[in-house]
């Protein structure tokens, strides 16, 4: 995915660079705190758990996900509102012999906006995932390439902080990709995983 290869280290090195210039101002004295409309971001790695499939020419089947995400938005008190990239790594973990020597592992990337709620110690986020683009890693019985896309899917996290800029995360994600193809695949996940951000500390009152 060449896309991917491009937007994800961007995101990243904006993602870190906002981190490096809060660090700056609380090293300059500054009192950790912000009000409305301050930037803040983070970075999300996670595993988990779910299936993939329609039941029909693409059978149900076991997958393990592995998603790494970065995320910039605006404080607005308790809340924030912003944009995700989402780079994520999936593996069939069912025997592909189980499903006529098919293998629905391979990788995906998604864009997407996000509003999360902060009472203090705790975060609840919605996230609209607006495209998803995934390619599996084997290719078609003609020796091409195969892509599946949809627009419209939905992540609930919920962010519990361990200390200060640092926390864990669990998050569902619900996705049917329907371009192109003449049945829908659906895919979910349940996973865990660990949080760096700045929001716990520059939407704090």
């Amino acid at each position: 995915m060449r896309r991917t290869s491009i937007i994800f280290p961007t995101l990243f090195l904006a993602t870190l660079l906002t981190f490096a210039s809060f660090q700056a101002e609380a090293q300059r004295g500054g009192r950790g705190s912000s009000g409305p409309g301050r930037l803040s971001a983070g970075v999300m790695v996670s595993m988990g758990q779910g299936k993939m499939g329609n039941g029909s020419d693409v059978e149900d089947r076991a997958m393990i996900y592995t998603p790494v995400a970065a995320f910039v938005g605006f404080n607005i008190k308790k809340f924030r509102l912003g944009a995700q990239y989402e780079y994520n790594l999936v593996g069939q973990s069912a025997d592909p012999a189980s499903f006529n020597d098919t293998n629905l592992s391979g990788k995906g990337s998604a864009m997407g906006v996000r509003l999360d709620y902060w009472d203090g110690k705790q975060a609840f986020g919605l996230i609209y995932r607006l495209s998803d683009s995934y390619k599996l890693d084997q290719k078609s019985v003609t020796d091409t390439e195969v892509e599946y896309k949809s627009k419209g899917g939905f992540q609930v996290q919920y962010y519990r902080q361990i200390k200060k800029r640092f926390g864990f995360v669990i998050d569902y994600t619900t996705e049917t990709f329907d371009e192109s193809l003449a049945n829908e695949v659906k895919w979910d996940r349940i996973s865990i995983g660990l949080v760096l951000t700045n929001f716990t500390v520059s939407g704090r009152r």
